[in-house]
């Protein structure tokens, strides 16, 4: 018992089966659609069984189908996805810790020089503090004499 594959319709001509593939514009066509094709893509055009056995070459060649080494293009495609994203991950952790390390200098190097900024802050505290301090214990000894020198008049 064979079986009969359902015919496709024309879907601008329904009652009318798809006969025909014009190759020039990728086109199913009934026999009306035929009629009013250009006809300089009659040279193009193909049996549906003729299209079908193209396209299902052109498939198979594609997916590497009956190669010598029994291993499709298909399979090396994938394969050479899989490595490149082996090699991405690998990349990006190198590039990862490249940046880690940069980034953990640039901190130790703020901080380095955090400290250094506060030391010579501390310093010029130091600096300026001593004279206005000796200055403070004059203004504190004039008061003083000052309070003393009242209490006697």
């Amino acid at each position: 018992v064979t079986t009969k594959e359902p015919i496709a319709m024309c879907p601008i001509h329904p009652a009318h089966d798809l006969r025909s593939f014009c190759t020039e514009c990728n086109t199913l066509l009934c026999r009306q659609c035929e009629a009013t094709h250009p006809a300089e893509h009659n040279q193009q055009l193909l049996s549906i069984g003729d299209a079908s056995a193209r396209a299902k070459a052109a498939v198979n060649k594609m997916l590497g189908t009956g190669t010598e080494d029994g291993e499709s293009q298909l399979d090396v495609a994938f394969e050479e996805v899989v490595q490149a994203i082996q090699s991405l991950h690998t990349q990006t952790e190198e590039v990862s810790a490249e940046v880690k390390e940069y980034f953990d200098g640039l901190v130790a190097g703020l901080r380095k020089r955090e400290t250094q900024v506060l030391d010579d802050l501390d310093q010029l505290r130091t600096k300026n503090i001593l004279p206005l301090e000796a200055r403070r214990s004059r203004f504190g000894a004039l008061i003083s004499a000052s309070s003393n020198a009242k209490r006697c008049v």
